[in-house]
């Protein structure tokens, strides 16, 4: 009566498995991409990889806007403030980065010592990053 209860026990788990690698190549397989514009005659999808002997260059790269916006992203994590962060990138006519920032406290300033609440429990306008 043992080797039978193992036996369904076993047939259970391996059907188990079985759906559930059905129901997740489903899931990945239904799954559909945000439509995006390229700028740059890039393909949407990335596409399998390049042939190594291939002269041309690399299809799907970045825009320098799309580039530029990234690292305006990117630097905004910078940011401690835990209601806005905001980020920079400047940039030339000719595509040369002139500065990155964020907000935050200027240097040589500590962000310790002061408050980052937008309001105060006893409504003090001192309590708060709005003084």
């Amino acid at each position: 009566m043992i080797s039978r209860e193992a036996v369904q026990f076993t047939a259970a788990t391996a059907f188990g498995a079985v759906v559930s690698a059905v129901a997740v190549g489903l899931f990945f397989s239904f799954r559909c991409p945000k439509p995006r514009r390229p700028q740059n005659d890039a393909v949407q999808h990335k596409s399998s990889r390049q042939s190594p002997f291939d002269p041309s260059k690399r299809k799907g790269y970045l825009s320098w806007d799309d580039y530029f916006m990234a690292i305006a992203f990117l630097s905004a994590e910078r940011s401690k403030d835990p209601n806005r962060q905001v980020g920079a990138c400047l940039v030339s006519e000719n595509g040369i980065i002139l500065g990155i920032g964020y907000n935050g406290f200027p240097r040589g300033c500590s962000d310790d010592k002061l408050p980052w609440s937008k309001k105060s429990k006893n409504g003090d306008p001192l309590e708060t990053k709005y003084p």
